[in-house]
């Protein structure tokens, strides 16, 4: 009986703006020593994608590794494969900048390592309808894709074991099918298991059984090292391979012999998805349902799209595109295990990028404003920019995104706690069974240190997502009824403490949402951008937003003492994702306290400090107050005293 094609395939990455120690770490760690097993038990050969931040790194940090690689592909060890080369979601690009990315990786790796990659992985295997047409336009052949979509489109099983060809606008790419089943045994199940499931399918005349997974959860995922290394389930999966293919039940393949050998069905359209588990995070299925889930994500989204476009429109200057490029690395745009979004030096290393494009784009353009649907919401903002500040500014004149271009400060990248439905499964799941889902006591720091990591797994090992469906919470952590913007108005109750503040767990005797703007008259477009806004319902409101070109930001409010309580206060939120210098005119107490999120990790939960609420509290009864943001904390500005 023909031998079972077994097709290994490994996806390595480290995202744009990581630490520098993560990628030491994983290299001594994870990637040297597995591929010193593979090359003791001559497991050759498997399919290896290495995404661009880490060839780079590599390139700089680890020659060594580098070029072992290189010596592998040269020996016909390894098929490379290719990707965007700064990992980003493709269908997430405009088709430009996937085939710009495509390009790049292809470029780099004929360079680098001397071969032309025909097959891909899509990075977070997310898939759209429309990739077919730029695939293979950049020159590739074959893709690698989650199963399930294909049972989803109505492809039988049976015919899983052989390419699907895919067509969009009259182009083609076959798939390759990424078994999801192997994804579980390998390498969480005993070596036996997975030898008699090997041997089941052979048995069957099963023609392909291939796995594409991060090659991280070989010794990088929590207690992978233990479970491959000393507990020696390495050593014994390469016996179990050595009996097999001395026994004729498999055959090493790359997953470009595999496609070269069977014959390919089609034609198939597959649906818009990605492996079940992201398809899970994505409320819905499509990996775009970040964007509307987090408006941050949404913001940082879009402004990639803006500047990408602004720079093709000024042809295209080689470093702002690669910084635009690095900038669409695809970690800090969504939320899942692994924090992403949540992770702020992850966000903090795309944003860098950002900033260096705009800088290069604005260098020598005069300071003043745009109006457009910069966030995609359906209602125009402005967009503030010059050389030395970049604002985006809504309607109501609530500022949500602020850039000090000169010095790179990125005063709003901060993120709002929000309510997952993690919080209150790892609740239930911790002591007591599920009290109270209440705020109480949430921001205390024990939030993030509940952990059980579940059941006795025995002989085998639990996955990241046993981990994650075991991790438990004490109480649950603080929760915004708002979106984060720069300064949201509020005014507060006298009997108003710090703690229930902070926590979230308060009701504003007044809050701001009907501020829109007034018409402008000449001389206040002619001083840059300065605008009035009223309130249109509840108490009248005004509020006076000026925006200079070196990035200070004064806000000015008036309001009728008499719509409020005598002992209330006029109590302004600001959120800091920064250091930037504060005065407050006349000069008033301020409650602060960090702002910080509790979010899943490999390992369970994590508490990350996003930023700095800062609310300066003047008496209602004053009818006027005035808030400056400096453009940096050296520009003098006076700090609101704490309480």
């Amino acid at each position: 009986m023909t031998p079972l094609r077994f097709s290994f395939v490994l996806h390595i990455h480290q995202p744009v703006g990581n630490f520098d120690h993560v990628f030491r770490e994983h290299a001594d760690d994870v990637y040297t020593p597995f591929l010193d097993f593979l090359e003791s038990r001559d497991l050759w050969p498997v399919g290896l994608h290495v995404s661009g931040p880490l060839v780079e790194w590599m390139g700089d940090h680890d020659v060594r590794l580098h070029d072992r690689i290189g010596r592998l592909v040269s020996d016909g060890r390894i098929e490379l494969l290719s990707a965007g080369w700064y990992e980003p979601i493709l269908a997430a690009l405009p088709r430009v900048d996937r085939a710009w990315q495509l390009d790049r990786m292809r470029t780099e790796l004929e360079s680098r390592f001397g071969v032309t990659p025909t097959g891909a992985w899509l990075t977070e295997r997310v898939w759209e309808p429309d990739l077919p047409s730029d695939l293979a336009a950049a020159g590739i052949e074959y893709v690698l894709v989650d199963d399930h979509l294909a049972l989803r489109a109505g492809v039988p099983k049976a015919a899983l074991g052989r390419p699907l060809r895919a067509e969009a606008d009259g182009r083609y790419v076959d798939l390759l099918a990424i078994d999801e089943g192997l994804r579980y045994l390998i390498p969480f199940r005993p070596a036996d298991e997975i030898a008699t499931e090997l041997r089941a399918r052979h048995a069957r005349g099963e023609t392909l059984a291939l796995i594409g997974d991060d090659g991280e959860k070989f010794g990088g995922w929590p207690r992978t090292k233990e479970w491959l290394y000393e507990g020696g389930w390495l050593e014994a999966f390469g016996d179990r391979m050595d009996e097999l293919r001395a026994e004729g039940v498999v055959r090493l393949v790359t997953p470009a012999q595999a496609r070269s050998e069977l014959e390919a069905t089609g034609p198939v359209y597959l649906p818009t998805g990605s492996y079940p588990e992201m398809e899970g995070w994505a409320r819905g299925g499509h990996w775009k349902g970040f964007l509307s889930r987090y408006p941050e994500a949404n913001r940082m989204h879009k402004r990639m799209l803006a500047l990408s476009a602004i720079a093709r429109e000024r042809g295209d200057p080689p470093d702002a595109r690669l910084a635009i490029a690095r900038a669409q690395c695809n970690d800090a745009y969504w939320h899942g295990v692994f924090g992403g979004l949540y992770m702020k030096h992850l966000r903090e290393g795309v944003r860098r990028q950002m900033i260096l494009a705009e800088r290069l784009l604005r260098a020598g353009q005069p300071f003043g404003s745009t109006r457009a649907d910069v966030d995609g919401d359906g209602r125009t903002e402005w967009w503030v920019h010059g050389p030395g500040v970049s604002a985006w500014v809504r309607e109501d004149g609530a500022v949500t995104d602020l850039i000090h271009l000169g010095d790179g400060t990125d005063v709003l990248d901060v993120l709002t706690r929000y309510r997952e439905a993690y919080h209150e499964e790892a609740l239930r799941r911790g002591p007591g069974g599920g009290g109270e889902l209440g705020n109480e006591g949430a921001a205390d720091r024990e939030a993030g240190e509940g952990r059980d990591h579940g059941e006795d797994h025995g002989d085998a090992a639990p996955s990241i997502h046993d981990i994650e469906e075991a991790a438990t919470l004490h109480r649950l952590p603080p929760e915004d009824a708002e979106v984060r913007v720069l300064v949201r108005e509020r005014v507060l109750p006298a009997s108003l403490e710090l703690h229930p503040y902070a926590e979230g767990a308060f009701e504003p005797v007044w809050a701001a949402d009907s501020f829109v703007a007034e018409v402008m008259e000449e001389e206040a477009l002619a001083r840059g951008f300065l605008r009035t806004f009223r309130t249109t319902r509840g108490p009248e409101v005004e509020k006076r937003l000026e925006i200079r070109a070196d990035g200070t930001v004064i806000h000015g409010w008036r309001w009728n003492p008499a719509d409020f309580p005598d002992d209330a206060w006029f109590a302004p939120e600001v959120s800091l994702g920064a250091d930037v210098g504060l005065a407050t005119e006349p000069e008033a107490e301020a409650w602060r306290y960090l702002i910080v999120t509790t979010s899943k990790c490999p390992d369970g939960f994590e508490q990350i400090e996003q930023g700095t609420s800062v609310t300066p509290r003047w008496p209602a009864a004053l009818g006027e107050a005035r808030l400056v943001l400096a453009a940096s904390t050296a520009a003098g500005a006076r700090t609101a005293p704490e309480r």
